[in-house]
């Protein structure tokens, strides 16, 4: 509690240390354009805290540089967002060059967060289609991964207790399973099988967006120090694609607005791995459903504004008894064989759906985007 206090103070604290803004002068009207939204950190570092989000392809306003040009001070031309944005992600103007820049280390306050907000109350859950049709910018993410070493025939599973399980994946490479109707799954399922029994170290029981990306909740017997999970996963891994679904538990202890902000970085940051991210709204909470709606149109929207792969899991189990979930309202209904069952009756509770839902995604995104 402690470290925690004096590290708010010091947060706090920062913008009385900071050096001045660059005259206006020297900030001129130099224009960068976002390839997608874009993360804007306090400081020119990604574990810094979060001050906001740009737009795709919005029209950015450049300041300064950091010292090393990785970084740019800047703001979007509605002036709303202003802050630091690694300089890799932006198009530069034609003749723009960042060493004309002056190099600043100024820092941004972190206001406190908003009010709860509608934005995403016009998003209508069921007009998205259950298997992605639009891969977005899932091609070019996977080609940046091959430049990295990634292993495009792994599979991340990120998320809490629903990822992190035994029904979720892991039968299909633990050679337990039946494809019924099913059978030109049998290529992607040879594809990725040997990853889909290995344990991940970013999906976990309880496991909400802001302890992905916390150092603290990282397993210390397999990761550095100072790596979160999400990151640990990703280094020892090296995975090509990731399967990420959170809000479950979200709903529970985490603001729609820090939600947002959350995923959205825990999509930045896969995508700055070189890891194709497929995004998965949740099956929702029966006690909670209003918000379960609200929490899943946050996903959509992050889906669209980072334009990757969406798996609409909300509206495959929106036909089936109870929304495909279990007596406590909350997690997929169980196999009445096997999770690798697909079989028409199986069919019909949560997990087993989910599985084919994936497989079915991933196929699309194998196909679509890796050959």
């Amino acid at each position: 509690m402690l470290r925690k206090l004096s590290s708010l103070l010091l947060i706090l604290a920062l913008p009385l240390l900071t050096l001045p803004t660059a005259p206006a002068a020297a900030q001129g009207s130099t224009q960068a354009l976002t390839h997608y939204a874009l993360l804007v950190y306090s400081t020119p570092e990604r574990i810094s805290p979060i001050v906001g989000v740009l737009n795709p392809h919005a029209e950015v306003i450049l300041e300064a540089r950091s010292a090393d040009t990785a970084w740019v001070l800047g703001h979007g031309t509605d002036a709303n967002v202003r802050g630091w944005i690694e300089s890799r992600y932006l198009d530069l103007a034609p003749g723009t060059s960042l060493s004309t820049l002056l190099v600043s280390s100024e820092v941004m306050f972190v206001p406190a967060l908003a009010a709860s907000t509608t934005a995403y109350s016009t998003i209508n859950l069921g007009a998205y289609p259950i298997i992605p049709i639009n891969l977005g910018r899932a091609r070019q993410i996977y080609e940046m991964g091959r430049a990295h070493g990634m292993d495009p025939r792994t599979v991340a599973k990120v998320g809490d207790c629903i990822s992190d399980n035994q029904y979720f994946l892991s039968p299909f490479g633990w050679q337990r399973y039946y494809l019924a109707n099913y059978s030109y799954l049998q290529s992607v399922i040879d594809y990725f099988s040997a990853s889909f029994g290995q344990d991940s170290l970013v999906a976990f029981d309880g496991l909400v967006t802001s302890a992905a990306l916390d150092p603290m909740f990282a397993n210390p017997l397999a990761c550095l120090p100072g790596e979160t999970p999400l990151q640990c996963e990703y280094r020892i891994h090296r995975p090509g694609v990731a399967i990420i679904m959170f809000g479950a538990q979200d709903l529970l202890f985490t603001s729609p607005e820090q939600f947002d902000l959350n995923l959205r970085r825990i999509v930045h940051e896969t995508i700055q791995a070189g890891v194709v991210p497929v995004l998965s709204t949740f099956p929702g909470n029966l006690k909670q459903w209003d918000q379960s709606v609200q929490y899943n149109q946050i996903v959509v929207q992050v889906a669209l504004d980072y334009q990757i792969p969406l798996m609409n899991l909300w509206l495959a189990l929106e036909g089936l008894p109870n929304h495909g979930l279990s007596p406590d309202g909350r997690h997929p209904s169980v196999p009445i064989t096997e999770a690798g069952d697909l079989s028409a009756a199986n069919l019909q509770r949560g997990y087993p759906l989910r599985n084919l839902v994936t497989l079915q995604t991933l196929d699309a995104v194998w196909r679509g985007a890796m050959y």
